[in-house]
């Protein structure tokens, strides 16, 4: 069993000590990753250092962290940092929090907050869809504003209909998506044409 610890610096901060204090009290680390805020464009970068940790995590190894904001801004986020770490079969220690995945009261205190994150987005949920079934009662638009109809779009989708383009032509002519040139020109009755039986 391998032991762990990660550091992650905010931009605020250019020292380990703090975190490092904390890790101290424990000992025997096998390595500590130090993450440092990313400089510039982080596109196309290498691995981050949790990144590289979890992908050398075996069964039964510890992964210790100062506190659950040093690996996550969201309590969903959280749960998905522990389920990275469960996958690889090894254990998370949060030290300010008292977190622990290996004790029963460490298991109980992520189901809580499991929880609290699904009463979070559900609660979200429902106020979202209260909002928009009230803006609709308010006669108020949902999504997207409606793409502009070009000026001869009624004769693109008559040209379609009696068979004189094809369907891409005239989705291409009138600027759409085919799936959106069908449903417009179906909402004004016109209908694919009716093809010959040879």
């Amino acid at each position: 069993m391998a032991r762990y610890g990660y550091i992650r610096l905010d931009a605020r901060e250019r020292e380990v000590g703090r975190q490092a204090a904390q890790f101290d009290t424990i000992g025997g680390f096998d390595r500590i990753a130090v993450e440092r805020p990313a400089r510039g464009d982080a596109t196309g970068a290498a691995p981050s250092q949790w990144e590289r940790l979890v992908a050398a995590l075996q069964a039964d190894d510890l992964v210790v962290v100062a506190s659950a904001d040093r690996v996550a801004d969201s309590a969903r986020r959280f749960l998905e940092v522990v389920a990275q770490v469960r996958e690889k079969g090894a254990h998370l220690t949060v030290l300010e929090e008292g977190i622990d995945t290996r004790t029963p009261t460490g298991r109980h205190i992520l189901r809580a907050v499991e929880s609290l994150t699904r009463i979070e987005r559900e609660g979200m949920s429902r106020k979202k869809k209260d909002g928009i079934r009230e803006a609709r009662a308010q006669g108020r638009r949902i999504g997207r504003p409606p793409l502009p109809q070009p000026v001869e779009f009624r004769e693109v989708c008559r040209e379609w209909s009696e068979g004189r383009i094809d369907f891409r032509e005239a989705a291409a002519r009138s600027g759409m998506k085919t799936t959106s040139f069908f449903k417009k020109a179906k909402e004004l009755g016109f209908l694919p044409p009716v093809r010959k039986r040879g």
